[in-house]
């Protein structure tokens, strides 16, 4: 195809977006409008998943709505060219809680101030509407491009994906495509966006200890065994002072061609970014004074290991004394390309044994490797292309989201490179209230996705 043709259907198609913005928005308030909380249960989220079954249905799509026991997920497709690409996405968002922080109802979306505001406008809602948006604008221009689209929106993301590896199983050969983009992208402080090539992987545990068979009234404290006290003693045995986790091989196995990727393309990128989180948190400094290309590295090409959550005895108003019977914690690890998560799991349990917790209980809540897409496959150059272009400046390029979700599945499993791109910016809020995009995000988005998928048909170089 010629360059003149090329630029008139990215001239076109950006046209169509700019021209179509309001209808956009309309679509994203009614997606917003869904209660589709996965862990309040499944009746809205089934809704949701019809809503956007029928929008895909109106705009051409063959659409399937599949369960494989938990929340329905839509596979959907247009276009009939030699090239596919696939975009994942899920419909069900976090919980709203604490509810009283929202300064309007986070189910009916809130513009105001060149903000959007709503739960799930940037994770993941608003990236579904803008990836919507782009495919509408590219219609009629499909076939030029030899392009197939694919959507696949799940809706257990937020609770660990559990049935996801089952979707990819059963529908692998519809699922593998020549390249596609993950969830989500996030623009930094300066404008830039930021395009995670990977995600981490989770081991979530949940470690239980118990005491006495009942609360006893803490008068009896200097008898009864508090599996509270046992629990901070045990926690300080697994990770120490300075953030360096004690569980034996927990920093093995690291995918070493990962490792040498990683390394050049945390060269390129900026302390600044990191920086500016740290003032907007208000704090000192970062664990063990971290700065730098020294930050960069824990952040993206090291596992962690983390305190999610901590519970034991009365924590209500005013006063009660007592021994509690249990004590617990919340643990997430997440591993890098090259390790197992089973393998860690395995290894931290033995931990626990030799540290003289053997009857300590284990729930394992979640569990799955980490993914990644090397930066030399031709949707990331689409995709570094492409936002160069919506965004006016080059994009950064991370080794991996600091987060998880379950990419191996595609870039492993289905053997399909994945790229990143989004709607949310630095200070949207993401599983917080006032979760929030900007309106200008949400057109760059809808444009870097349109010209992605151009790009990608033409063979980035």
């Amino acid at each position: 195809m010629s360059h003149a043709r090329v630029e008139s259907i990215k001239e076109e198609s950006i046209n169509r977006i700019t021209k179509d913005l309001n209808k956009y928005v309309r679509i994203l308030k009614e997606l917003v409008s869904y209660r589709s909380v996965t862990s309040w249960g499944l009746d809205e989220v089934r809704d949701c998943a019809s809503y956007l079954s029928d929008l895909l249905k109106e705009r051409g799509f063959k659409v399937s709505v599949k369960s494989y026991g938990g929340a329905p997920v839509v596979l959907a497709e247009v276009g009939s060219g030699s090239k596919s690409f696939i975009m994942y996405n899920h419909y069900d968002v976090q919980p709203t809680d604490p509810l009283d922080l929202w300064r309007s109802d986070p189910f009916n979306l809130d513009a105001r101030d060149g903000l959007l505001v709503g739960r799930g406008v940037a994770d993941n809602k608003g990236n579904i509407v803008a990836r919507i948006a782009a495919v509408d604008s590219l219609l009629d221009y499909l076939d030029v491009l030899d392009l197939r689209v694919k959507f696949l929106i799940e809706g257990e993301e937020e609770v660990g994906s559990p049935t996801l590896a089952k979707v990819v199983e059963d529908n692998l050969s519809w699922i593998r495509a020549d390249g596609g983009i993950w969830e989500s992208a996030y623009v930094g402080r300066d404008g830039r966006l930021e395009i995670p090539l990977g995600l981490k992987g989770i081991l979530y545990v949940e470690l239980i200890l118990r005491g006495p068979s009942r609360d006893v009234h803490s008068g009896y404290a200097p008898l009864i065994p508090n599996p509270a006290w046992r629990l901070a003693r045990l926690l300080s045995k697994i990770k120490d002072e300075n953030g360096v986790v004690l569980v034996p091989g927990f920093y093995e196995d690291v995918d070493p061609e990962f490792a040498s990727a990683a390394e050049e393309l945390i060269k390129g990128m900026e302390y600044g970014e990191l920086e500016g989180m740290l003032k907007e948190l208000e704090l000192k400094e970062f664990v063990r004074s971290l700065k730098g290309v020294d930050a960069l590295r824990e952040l993206y090409m090291r596992p962690s290991l983390n305190i999610s959550g901590l519970y034991s005895g009365y924590t209500g108003k005013g006063v009660k004394t007592i021994v509690p019977s249990t004590a617990g914690v919340k643990i997430d690890i997440r591993p890098v390309p090259g390790q197992d998560p089973r393998k860690l799991l395995e290894s931290f349990k033995r931990y626990l044994i030799e540290l003289g917790y053997s009857d300590v209980e284990v729930l394992v809540h979640s569990i799955y490797p980490s993914g990644y897409t090397k930066p030399s496959e031709n949707v990331v150059k689409a995709s570094v292309k492409a936002a160069r272009e919506a965004y006016g400046q080059d994009p950064r390029l991370a080794p991996l989201t600091g987060g998880s979700g379950p990419i191996y599945l595609f870039t492993s499993i289905a053997k399909t490179p994945m790229t990143g791109a989004g709607v949310g910016y630095y200070g949207s809020k993401v599983h917080a209230p006032n979760e929030n995009i900007r309106m200008n995000d949400l057109i760059n988005g809808m444009k870097h996705v349109a010209l992605t998928l151009i790009e990608f048909a033409q063979g980035a170089p």
